[in-house]
């Protein structure tokens, strides 16, 4: 046996199955690799080698001890996330689940049910699917809990980063129209009773005339509670779909109803909306999504380094 102690970079996370595998398995082994408590298998290593291959250009020859250290790292990515996504008490359902199924089968011009049929001649049934894919959209859901916090811009970072573009010479990011909103919001993580009634208070107390923001610092489970509860600016596509499309519904001053995400319950204040319209705007728009995604691919690389300093990481 022995350590793994590699650097990580930013995880691709793959919409099918996963695996790893070191240089000296034997074959004798069923278990490949332990990651605190979960283990990969032989099973999930043929899985995750036929699909990476199945990415491959035609004809090309990957080198297949490298392809083995991409899976490898991959899942160990996968599996620290999806660990630390239940100890954060994040879940997917079965429709969640169905919802991708359906998804990944037209995606491949498919029915549900000739996917099934293809992932069984490939070892695997369909517990086996469906439960990777739960898997897929925990480690998802933690990456954009994970990036969403840490990925906001101000303006006076876009400010300094178009000048100092400017000055260097650089080429800009290509402009983008599209509207955004400045929005606060309180996050109550849990998904219990008592949770639920406790959001659905604090959204009549705040839609009664009770400051959101002093609602916000007392109980928002949220980074953004010492601000209030304020995120700032958020661009369309910067957060997840429950939580936009709440945000698309209300009027500048409006508190919507409690919403749900992945993340837990929300109550959303939106204060104000602006269009990127001219081309100053537009310019904008598309270095903040620039710096957004750079912050993003930052939180997530600073994260999973963490987890693996952190983690029981072995590989037989």
């Amino acid at each position: 046996m022995k350590q793994l102690t590699q650097g990580v970079g930013i995880i691709a996370l793959a919409l099918a199955f996963q695996a790893a595998v070191a240089g000296d398995i034997k074959p004798v082994d069923s278990i490949v690799a332990v990651v605190d408590n979960a283990v990969i298998t032989r099973q999930d290593l043929s899985n995750a080698v036929n699909q990476i291959q199945r990415q491959q250009p035609k004809g090309s020859k990957a080198d297949q001890a490298a392809l083995q250290q991409q899976a490898l790292l991959q899942l160990v990515n996968q599996s620290l996330l999806v660990q630390a996504a239940q100890r954060s008490g994040l879940s997917v359902s079965e429709a969640e689940i169905d919802a991708e199924v359906a998804r990944i089968a037209q995606a491949q011009k498919l029915t549900v049910a000739q996917l099934y049929q293809r992932v069984a001649k490939e070892g695997a049934n369909r517990s086996a699917l469906r439960r990777t894919i739960a898997n897929n959209l925990l480690a998802q859901n933690m990456q954009k809990s994970i990036t969403m916090e840490q990925s906001r811009v101000s303006d006076a970072e876009v400010d300094a980063a178009i000048a100092r573009a400017q000055q260097q010479g650089l080429t800009l990011p290509e402009g983008v129209t599209s509207h955004q909103y400045h929005v606060q919001h309180i996050l109550i993580k849990d998904d219990t009773e008592a949770s639920r009634k406790l959001i659905n208070q604090l959204q009549k107390q705040a839609r009664s005339g009770t400051a959101f923001a002093q609602l916000a610092r007392r109980y928002s489970q949220d980074g953004s509670a010492a601000q209030g509860g304020d995120l700032g600016w958020i661009a369309e596509g910067q957060t997840v779909a429950p939580f936009e499309a709440a945000v698309k519904a209300l009027q500048p001053g409006q508190v919507s109803q409690p919403v749900r995400s992945q993340f837990g319950w929300h109550i959303i204040r939106l204060v104000e909306i602006k269009s990127a319209d001219t081309p100053q705007e537009r310019l904008r728009n598309g270095m903040r999504a620039a710096l957004s995604e750079e912050k993003s691919a930052q939180a997530l690389q600073n994260t999973l380094r963490q987890l693996h300093e952190q983690a029981f990481i072995q590989v037989r």
